[in-house]
């Protein structure tokens, strides 16, 4: 069951990735680019979800559990964010871009502490 976290893990850092780095560079935030957020965002629930099942200990304070429960709320409020400014709604997506790598770093961290040593 470990193997499915993991892969539905790394799934999410592949589609975040190419989501916030797609739009940072190319500085315009497209539909494909929200789809890509909002599947990065289901597979690293359903990763974090299987994690959460088969851990011993399942609300531990370590870097990684408050990193990665801080991402998961990032990465939601991102979504809603990518969403509001593909409708263009306000200047929601003039900040947008200053927020995604900020978001993108978090989830990071959360991702690299989660590797074992």
């Amino acid at each position: 069951m470990i193997q499915i976290g993991i892969i539905f893990i790394t799934l999410a850092l592949v589609l975040y990735t190419t989501a916030v780095w797609t739009e940072k560079i190319r500085k315009k935030l497209k539909l494909w680019i929200v789809i890509t957020f909002a599947l990065g965002f289901t597979c690293d629930l359903i990763g974090t979800s299987i994690m959460f099942l088969i851990a011993e200990h399942k609300f531990s304070f370590s870097i990684h559990s408050i990193c990665g429960y801080l991402a998961l709320i990032i990465m939601l409020l991102h979504l809603v964010w990518a969403i509001l400014s593909i409708q263009k709604i306000g200047r929601y997506q003039e900040y947008f871009t200053k927020f995604s790598v900020f978001a993108w770093f978090i989830w990071l961290i959360a991702f690299v502490s989660g590797i074992p040593q």
